[in-house]
Order: C-alpha cells, then structure tokens, then sequence
C-alpha cells in the first residue's frame, strides 16, 4: 500500500490526545448521512478474521496494509464459509434489503459495529471501500510510540489491540463525481508520489483523479508514434526564479515523463481504490511542448521551445492544417486504451486567437467552413476532435471556453472561471463538473501574503467548506446536470511533494465533505471540531499540511482576545536569578551545543559544577531596589497596555510562592524573602493593574530543575526531558501534576489574569510536531502536559483567558507569537511580535538598546500588518532597568501622545504600504486613514501608492493645526506638504497623516 511509504518525514512522537481528541465519539470525515451511536465497543487484535469474498480483495488489501502500517498487524482474511460466530468483520458487496434511505449515486452502504461484530454492506464494490474508509475513522489515533518509519499507534504487546465504538451508519455521496486534479506539467511527479496522492483521494472518499498530462513547459505521456514528444518535449532548460514573471532562471533542466506501462500501473492502482483517472491532453492552446517536438503543428513552423515561465503563450496547434488533426488522432488512439473511464479531458482553456488570425491556413479553414470568426475555429476544432472521441466511445470534457463558439453535441464542461461557464452548459443540458477558481482552486494561499510562494489569490479552508456546487438559479432539471465538483492544483509554484500536501490539506478534507455529506447537515463548527482529529491522521500518514488557525470558541475569550488587539502595545520582562551573571536567561545549563547555550566563567569547564553553581544563585539573589510601580508607570507613559511577566523560566526557579517547590524567591534559601515584596509575580501583577495593564503570566511548561522532568537518574541530553514518558508514565504524571498545580496557583492567588503565556514550545504532543522547523524535528519524546485540563482549570477561575501555547497551532494558541523578527506580510490571525529592547531577552550589563526611532518603526510596522508589540526589557540583579531603557519609553511616550489614535484600536488597510517608508493603518470603523511617514523631515510633496480616497476627504498632520492639500492621480494619493513643514524636524521618530 502507498500511502504511507514516507516521502515526507515528520519527526513525530508519541502522545495523550487534547480534549477535543477525547472527544465521546471518532471524529468522521466526511459527515456519513446518519450516524447512530450505541452502547457497547468491538475489539480489533490480530486475531480478529476479515470475511470477504475474493472480489472484494482490493478493500481488504487497502484494510490490512493501513492497519499494519500504522497499527502494527494485519487481519486473517477468509471466506464466507470460514466466518467464526464472532470477532470477525465482514464485508457484503450487495446492499440491505431494507435500507431506509434513498439511495444516492453509486457508493452506498451500510456499517454495523456491534460488540461481536463489524458488517460493511455496499451497494456495490465501491459502497464496501466507502465503509472501509469510514471504519478505519473509527479507529483510535492514540498513543502514539515512535518508529523508525515515524508516528504509528500500536497496542501494548503483540496481542493487545484497540476497541472501536458501537455504531450503526448509513450512508452514500451526494454527488456522483468528487474530483481532486494534478497538475504535472509544470512540474514533474514520479510514479510512487502519483499512487499517494490517489491514496489522499481514497481517503476522503473521493472518485476521480484529474491527471493533467501535457502543458507549455513539459509533454508528460510517452507517445510510441511520437518519440519526439518525450525526447524533446517533457524536458525544459530552466525554470524561473520566483513568482511570475520572475527574479532570473535557475538554468536547471526540469522534466521527465511517464511510460505507457507506468500509466497502466498508476491507472490499476487508482481502480482498486475506485477512482477513475481522468486524463488531460490539453488542445489548441498550451502545446509549446508539442510544438518543440514537431514544429509543423504550428501556425509559423517554429522554432519553438519548452517555456521556462508561466503564462498563457500565442503559438498555438494550427486549426487549418490537417496533419494536426491527424498527430492529434494518432495522439488519442494511444492516450483513449490506457484509460478505461468514459471520459478523456481536452482542455481547451486560454487559446489566444494571434497566430490564427495571421496564419492563412486558418484563415481558409474558416472561410470554407463558412465560420463567423476564430472562436467558431475553435469550436470547430473542438467539434472535429469531440467526433473523433465519440467514434472510439468516449466522451470529452473541457475548460469553460470549450462553450465559446458553440459547445460541441456531446461535450461535458468543467466550470473554472466561476460558476458562469457551468450554469450556461447546465441550461444548454451538457453536464457540469463545478471548478471555480474562488473556492477549489488548492494552488492559491490558505494563509493571506503566505510566506509560501503561490499563483496569489487567497482561499481558507473554511471557505471551502462554504462551498455550494450547484448554483442558484438552476431548475431542478437543470441542477441534475451538475454532477460534482473538483479541486485543482496547479504546480507553477509547487516543487516538490511536500508543497503539494501543504497545498491541499485540509482544504481536501472540507471539500470531501462539500461533496459527500447531505447539504443541511453540513456545519462548520462541528467541521472544525472533528478537523483537529484529522490533522492527527495527517501525521500517521507522515503527509505535511497547513494548521488552519483555530478561533477560540468562548464568547468570553474572543472578546478578551479582541480587548488585547486593540491594545497594540505591551511589555516583556525576562527576569530571574540568572541577572547576577548576565547570560541569556537559563540557557546556559540546557546541554546543547549552540551559540546560546555556551558556558563561561569560572565553572564552565565542567557541566556539573556549572549546574551546582547556577542553582546556587538562588543564596545570593537579593533584588533590593525592585519598584514595581516605578515600572508600571514608566510603561504606562509609554502607551503600553499589556504586561507579560516571567513567572519562571526553563531553569525551573519560580518568581512567584509557589507551594510546590522551595526553588523560588520567596524561599529562607534566597536573601530577598525577607522583603516583604519578595513575592515578586504578585507585586508585578498588583502594580500594573493599578495602572490599568492587561496581566499576563509567562510560564515555562518545562521545568530543568524538577526531578519529574530531568530525572536524576539519567543525565539531561538536551532540552528536553531526559527519560521516555512512556516507559516512566507515572513519573511523567508527576510533572503534568505539578506542572497543573503551579498554574492553577498563578490563576487563584495573584489576582485577574487576563492572559497565561506559555513558553518552552518543545513540551508539547506528537501530532503536533512540524519536522520543516529546525529546533522541532529532534524533540524525542511526546511531551504532552494536558492543555485540555490545564485550560478548563485556568478558565474556570479566570473566565475568558486569553492561552497562549507558543508554537504549538489549536485551540490553545489563542495568538501566535513571532520571536525577534516582524513578519513581512500583513497576517489575517491574531500575533504578536516579541522582540528586546536591547540584544538580549534579559540583563547583559552595557547591553546595546536600539534607538525610539527603531522602536517606533516597529511598532508602525507591526500594527499596520495587524499586530501587537511586545517589547522586552531585562531587569537587572539588583531590581532595577537601566537608565537607557526609562529613557527609550519616555521617548516612546512622547511620540505616542500624538501620534497614538492612529495604533490603538486600528486595523490594517490595504496597501498597507508605500515603499519602504510609510505604513498605514485605519480606525475600526474606517472612517480615518492613518499613514505613518518614516522620515522626520519632508519633502514639498508625499506620494502614497495604491490609496485612493474619497473626493472630500481632509488630510491632517496629527500634531500640527490645520488641513493639508492634496490631489488623486490615479491610485496615487499625493499631498502637498507646505513650505512651513519643508525640509525641517517636523516631528520626532515619524510623521502621522490622517485621512478623514
């Protein structure tokens, strides 16, 4: 079985599932028609019996080769005649003869799960795979153990298996055609990658594969007629670099193709999964390749090349000249046996009409034919090729443009450029396959300005799942002409196999579920819900995917979520008994070997005496000049109104008094637990609600000092914990234990918190684990704490908690957190930038702080792309900031009081930009504009592109009086600026226009 062959590896490890995984029922995607849920479990162990009959071979197979993949043993397959009176699953491919549903197209069945036994009843073959692929979503996904492979759930020993729940389901698909298309022309796939992704179709219950074989930049079916299509074709000379039209050419040869063998194999692989691959020989238009190979199919005779950049190209098959038709012919009596399914797909898209119009050829074709232009040419040339088709007994299907100039007898129609093309061909009582580019297309971002280079355009997969196939408009009669719908990805911008699984799930996963489920049960909370199970899937078929942001779901923490982002602006303090060496917080006693885990100082030639030394910290740690109220109020003339504070660190030492360790500061151990503000954390918190703050409390989920995380039996390796949880279960309880009980300390005993931050992203559960980031692939060991548990906790004494699990995407990382660094594009979900006043997260003595006129750029930057500001400040040994940093927030403060209405409570507005020296942003309600000019001396005008506004709009400089003139040319506003404010310090750091 391919589908779990490992072409991407992610460093998975073994884990205990949230909440929403424990949920009462497996979540099954997509929906089945009716699902009833009974009392009672079925057990599966290896000596459960598989009843099938021969002709069912291929579902069994499909079965037993997932469940040893991913469960560790297969079942004993035997016939009818062999069934045992219980613990045997058995598989029917007729239907029950009383079903009590109305059938819907072919796929139906049933699933029974009593405690004896598990019956698939299908309508057919097909409707027994369907219930296959239901039953293997009845399965559990935990716990996890690690394989050399990757992730895999396995029982406890040899004999042990899983239970599954009592249940009886009935179901079948709404529409008879649920399609995922490949695009392999722009770039090349082997043969084993192809088999997966049909694997990533069967899974989702879908029936068709888009096989899209031949393009401008590559021919990718071999022709035995034709060698030069292979030969020539299928190979370019370079590709371009970046998006279209591109930065330069990588001058690396890209291609290959696939045998007719290899078609046949790919071809029995998707039959015995039921899908039918639908091949696309794209005609007239993006035929370079063809063209490259054989010059005489053109208007000119060439030459021609592979193109190396995207596009639509005006070279062209030659509609009046015959030997194309007759290559063409040649082509599909090749192409028409490989593929046994009814129809064969011409494309037919983006013909420009340049070379015909000058090719005489053409020209006559048209005026014999007594054809009114070059799009009846095209209709013409569609029709001749759909006759031919039809005479080997298939039918075509094309693009859309196939309806310009007549749509062929017996043409069916893929809907691309929106619903129009679809509805026109349902009306004229052609069928439809619905494709609209605004809601399947997989190749545009899930994310806006993704980082990930795509073809633009920006489809969420909640947007998907929104998805309606057919129209409104359509009668009844008309509507049964849509058949289905499909997704595509087209691969300009997709490479390499792991970009394609990023690109489609778990927009495959909404899609399949558009198309399977019955319309009014259809619900995208409940979606959302089962999607966090699904992503575990995603990982125990080691496939890559892109982690939707997850909204939270209490009324009270979106609100609170809501109150944070439009406070902008808040305040970091890293602080520990660390300070008194002036090293980058407690790094250094993490043994790894990385330029912030070095050691210096008198003990750093000997790790162990290092440690003992660092602990000792504690004895000398006497912070006498701490005010936090001194802190509050230079924050607050700031204009901060959040603080985060480090209630512990990696290193394990609580700035708080906890009762469950004596490594803290309130400690007879540590000097300052005589003052009588020695609980540190408390005092903070009090001081900056005093002035109004937003509370937050950072606390690292590791802990390096607790012998439940770093047992002393075992030296520590890394950061992570130093023994296998799953070896030492009740050991790793303890620290989840601990680990709740200090949290649930910060949440009763130091007042309203308004956020619990958490740090220390590598404690975190298996199915989680993104292997593409550096400092996750390594982690070892699932590291799962419970969030469920500790979240129900801590809102259960704090309603509306803002969570914040850093790195680790669900429903508890309520905002992300970029670390030093300003993401480039504007991002739709909440963040934060947490970036140091100076080089370091805490006190280096001489540290070097950046400028107010850095501070305030970033804090433009951050806020235009729709997120906060959490600048860091290190207090040092003894209780105090440096001077430098009281200085730097006056600074700020000053700048802010005037410039201020245009941070707070804002949102981004498009352009976002101009250049690289104004930023804008605009009031929640979007009555005002604010653009923030970078320089601090002006120049006679200021242009800001892309920003159009209304005719009476007024253009303020906030901080001086009166209006300014200004002028629209074109979408570029341009203000004039006045001699008075020329080319002198008009304001400090930056400049703030408002455009009411």
């Amino acid at each position: 079985m391919q589908i779990l062959r490992p072409f991407v590896l992610l460093a998975i490890l073994c884990g205990v599932l949230s909440l929403y995984v424990h949920a009462q029922h497996p979540a099954i995607i997509p929906q089945p028609v009716s699902t009833q849920w009974q009392e009672g479990t079925f057990g599966i162990d290896p000596r459960t019996v598989l009843v099938a009959d021969a002709s069912d071979a291929p579902s069994a197979r499909f079965f037993n080769d997932y469940l040893q993949e991913i469960y560790g043993f297969r079942l004993h397959v035997v016939g009818e005649d062999k069934q045992p009176s219980s613990g045997y699953i058995r598989l029917y491919n007729h239907p029950d003869k009383n079903p009590g549903i109305v059938p819907g197209p072919e796929g139906r069945y049933t699933l029974r799960v009593s405690p004896g036994s598990v019956v698939i009843r299908g309508d057919t073959h097909t409707g027994v795979f369907y219930g296959i692929q239901t039953l293997l979503q009845l399965l559990p996904v935990s716990p996890y153990v690690m394989l050399p492979s990757g992730p895999g759930v396995r029982p406890a020993s040899n004999t042990a298996g899983f239970t599954i729940p009592a249940v009886s389901i009935e179901d079948y698909p709404r529409f008879a055609y649920r399609g995922l298309m490949l695009d392999v022309g722009r770039h090349f796939f082997p043969v084993e990658y192809v088999k997966r992704y049909i694997d990533y179709i069967a899974l989702h219950k879908m029936n068709y594969f888009h096989w899209h074989l031949t393009e401008d930049q590559g021919w990718r079916i071999e022709i035995k007629k034709y060698p030069g299509l292979t030969e020539a074709g299928a190979w370019r000379s370079g590709t371009i670099i970046g998006h279209h039209p591109g930065t330069g050419n990588d001058s690396t040869p890209h291609g290959g193709f696939y045998t007719q063998e290899q078609i046949k194999e790919i071809v029995k692989y998707a039959a015995d999964r039921y899908i039918t691959v639908l091949p696309e020989i794209e005609m007239p238009g993006h035929s370079s390749a063809a063209l490259t190979a054989y010059p005489y199919l053109g208007c000119t005779g060439g030459p021609y090349h592979v193109q190396q950049t995207w596009g639509v190209f005006k070279d062209v098959y030659c509609a009046g000249n015959d030997s194309v038709f007759q290559f063409l012919q040649d082509v599909l009596d090749e192409v028409l046996p490989l593929f046994p399914g009814k129809y064969i797909h011409i494309g037919g898209d983006e013909c420009p009409k340049d070379s015909w119009k000058q090719c005489p050829k053409c020209q006559r074709r048209i005026k014999e034919n007594g054809l009114k232009d070059e799009h009846e040419l095209q209709s013409y040339f569609i029709q001749r090729i759909e006759k031919y088709i039809n005479s080997k007994g298939k039918q075509i299907i094309g693009w859309d443009e196939i309806l310009e100039g007549g749509l062929a007898p017996n043409a069916s129609v893929m809907s691309w450029r929106g619903e129009k093309g679809g509805i026109e061909a349902a009306k004229q009582n052609h069928d439809v396959v619905m494709t609209p580019g605004e809601y399947v297309y997989f190749d545009h971002a899930q994310l806006q300005n993704d980082d990930s280079l795509t073809i633009g355009g920006y489809l969420p997969v909640d947007r998907v799942y929104q998805y309606e196939p057919v129209p409104a408009g359509l009668t009844p009669e008309e509507a049964k002409h849509v058949k289905g719908a499909q997704a595509n990805l087209w691969t300009e911008y997709v490479t390499n196999p792991r970009k394609i699984e990023y690109m489609i799930f778990p927009r495959l996963s909404a899609l399949s579920e558009v198309l399977w489920s019955p319309k009014e049960q259809r619900s995208w909370p409940d979606f959302e819900r089962r999607l966090q199970t699904q992503y575990i899937r995603y990982q125990l078929w080691k496939t890559n995917y892109y982690r939707a942001y997850m909204p939270p779901a209490d009324t009270l923490v979106r609100k609170k979520l809501g109150q944070w982002q439009d406070s902008k602006f808040g305040l970091l303090m890293h602080w520990g008994t660390y300070s008194q060496w002036g090293i980058v917080e407690s790094w250094s006693i993490c043994p790894e070997d990385e330029g912030w885990t070095v050691r210096r100082g008198p003990y750093s030639s000997n790790y162990y005496d290092y440690l003992k030394a660092y602990k000792n910290l504690q004895t000398t740690f006497n912070p006498t000049r701490f005010d936090p109220a001194k802190w509050a109020k230079a924050a607050k003339d700031a204009g901060m109104k959040y603080v985060v504070f480090t209630t512990k660190h990696h290193d394990g030492f609580c700035m708080f008094d906890t009762k469950q360790t004596d490594y803290k500061i309130t400690s007879t151990k540590t000097p300052f637990s005589s003052n009588p503000h020695s609980n540190v954390a408390k005092e903070i918190f009090d001081a900056f609600r005093k002035e109004d703050f937003m509370v937050g409390a950072y606390f690292s989920k590791p802990d390096w000092n607790s012998e439940q995380y770093w047992w002393p039996y075992f030296p520590p390796k890394d950061r992570n914990v130093n023994y296998d949880p799953t070896k030492h279960p009740e050991r790793w309880q303890a620290f989840k234990d601990y680990t709740y009980r200090q949290i649930e300390e910060l949440m009763t005993d130091y007042g309203s918190m308004d956020l619990l931050w958490l740090d220390g992203g590598w404690v975190r559960p298996l199915y989680t684990i993104d292997a593409s980031i550096d400092w996750q692939k390594n982690i070892p060991y699932d590291q799962d704490i419970d969030m469920a548990r500790i979240a129900g906790m801590a809102r259960q004494h704090q309603p509306g908690l803002i969570m914040v699990d850093r790195s680790v995407p669900g429903e508890f990382e309520n905002y992300t957190t970029p670390e030093q660094q300003v993401p480039a594009h504007p991002m739709q979900d909440p963040w934060e930038s947490c970036l140091t006043m100076g080089n370091s997260w805490s006190y280096v003595p001489n540290d070097h702080y950046k400028s107010a006129t850095q501070l305030i750029n970033l804090l433009v930057k951050i806020v235009s792309r729709g997120g906060n500001f959490l600048l860091n400040v290190g207090p040092s040994p003894d209780g105090e900031w440096d001077d430098t940093a009281y200085s730097r927030l006056q600074e700020i403060g000053a700048w802010m009081k005037i410039n201020g209405e245009g941070i707070y409570n804002s949102k981004p507005r498009r352009p976002y930009a101009s250049g690289d020296n104004i930023f804008l942003t605009q009031s929640k309600d979007g009555a005002a504009t604010y653009a923030f000019y970078m320089d601090v001396t002006l120049p006679a005008e200021v242009s800001i592109d892309g920003l159009t506004v209304p005719a009476k709009s007024k253009v303020l400089l906030l901080g001086n009086k009166g209006s300014l003139k200004w002028r629209q040319e074109g979408k570029k506003l341009v203000i004039q600026i006045p001699p008075s404010l020329q080319n002198k310090v008009a304001g400090q750091h930056a400049l703030t226009f408002k455009i009411n």
